[in-house]
C-alpha cells in the first residue's frame, strides 16, 4: 500500500484501526524497505556490530511513504514478527553519532496527538530536510524523531521516549530542563506518558535481532541483558525489560538467515568492519518473483 493511500484510507478511522492495518502490512513485508545499516560499537575492550534500519518505521514504498508513530504495544507487535528490538537511549545516541545526515528537529504546533494527517505532514517535512541536506533515501539519518526506547526507567503502562538530537553539540544528554532552548537532545529520557499516548514526534526505529560481539554471533536481546557486554548498548546496565508487552511472540533463536525481510539491503557505515577486525553479517538475498 502506498503511504498516501494509507493516509487517505485510515486518517479518519483512529489509531487503533491504522495500527491494526500496519501490523497486517508488516506481516506481508509491506513496510518501507529501509536498508539495514551497520552500527559499530566499542568500549575499548569489547566490540559489537548491530543492524539498525536507516530510518524510522514507515508504510509505503520509498518515494510514497509515511513515517508512522505507534504506541509501544503496536510497535512491539510489529517488531516481534522478526525479533526486532527498539533501541536503548544509549543506542539512539550512537545512531546519531554515526548518521551521516543529522537533521534539525522540527516541532509542529499545535500537537494534535494521534493524528495521521499530522504524521504525514511531519514525514513530508523530514523528506524535504533530507533532500536539502543532499541526502538520499537509505542513508542513516538522525534528528528526524524522538525515539520510543527501552530503558531501566520502565514502568508498567508507560511509554519511554528519548532523543530528537540536534546536529550539535556532541553530548549524550546535557541534563537541562526540557523547556530550555537548545537542549541536547530535545527530549530527555521520560516515562511520563501512558502507553496509550502517541504523537507525530515519536519514531519507531528497528534494531536487528542478531549482533556480532567480538566476532561471535549473539542475539541482540541477550546482548541487551548481558552482565558485561550490555555496556556496549546501554549506559544503564543490563536492560531489565528489553521488550514492551505484546500479543505477538518473537521467534525463538533468530538466525542470520531469518534476520531481515526479503529485499532489504544492508549498507555498512564507517568505521569499516575491517578496522575492528570483524567480519560482516549479510542479509539473505532477495526472493525471486
Amino acid at each position: 500500500m502506498l503511504g498516501s493511500e494509507f493516509v487517505r484510507t485510515y486518517a479518519s478511522k483512529g489509531y487503533a484501526a491504522w495500527e491494526a492495518a500496519a501490523l497486517e502490512i508488516a506481516r506481508q513485508d509491506g513496510l518501507t524497505p529501509w536498508p539495514w545499516i551497520d552500527l559499530i560499537l566499542s568500549d575499548g575492550s569489547n566490540h559489537a556490530i548491530l543492524k539498525v534500519q536507516s530510518d524510522v518505521l514507515s508504510v509505503g514504498p520509498v518515494g510514497d511513504h509515511v513515517r508512522l508513530p505507534l504506541t509501544p504495544k503496536a510497535a512491539q507487535n510489529i517488531f516481534n514478527l522478526n525479533g526486532w528490538l527498539l533501541p536503548t537511549p544509549w543506542l539512539t545516541y550512537q545512531i546519531w553519532k554515526q548518521a551521516p545526515i543529522k537533521l534539525t528537529p522540527t516541532p509542529m504546533a499545535p500537537n494534535k496527538g494521534a493524528n495521521l494527517a499530522q504524521y504525514a505532514a511531519h514525514s513530508s517535512v523530514i523528506d524535504q530536510q533530507i533532500q536539502q541536506a543532499s541526502g538520499a533515501p537509505g542513508q542513516l539519518i538522525a534528528g528526524e524523531k524522538k525515539h520510543v526506547v527501552v530503558s531501566n526507567i520502565a514502568q508498567p503502562g508507560k511509554v519511554l521516549i528519548f532523543g530528537w538530537y540536534r546536529p550539535a553539540p556532541d553530548v549524550f544528554d546535557d541534563g537541562k530542563p526540557m523547556v530550555t532552548p537548545g537542549r541536547q537532545p530535545t527530549q530527555p529520557k521520560s516515562n511520563v506518558h501512558g502507553d496509550f499516548y502517541v504523537d507525530y514526534s515519536h519514531g519507531i526505529q528497528a534494531i536487528g535481532p542478531v549482533a556480532l560481539v567480538n566476532g561471535e554471533s549473539m542475539s541482540t536481546v541477550d546482548l541487551y541483558q548481558h552482565p558485561t557486554f550490555s555496556k556496549l548498548v546501554s549506559n544503564e546496565g543490563p536492560v531489565r525489560v528489553p521488550r514492551y508487552p505484546s500479543a505477538v511472540q518473537p521467534p525463538k533463536g533468530p538466525t542470520h538467515e531469518a534476520m531481515y525481510p526479503a529485499g532489504i539491503t544492508v549498507v555498512p557505515t564507517m568505521p569499516s568492519l575491517s578496522q575492528l577486525g570483524l567480519s560482516e553479517m549479510r542479509a539473505r538475498p532477495k526472493r525471486s518473483v
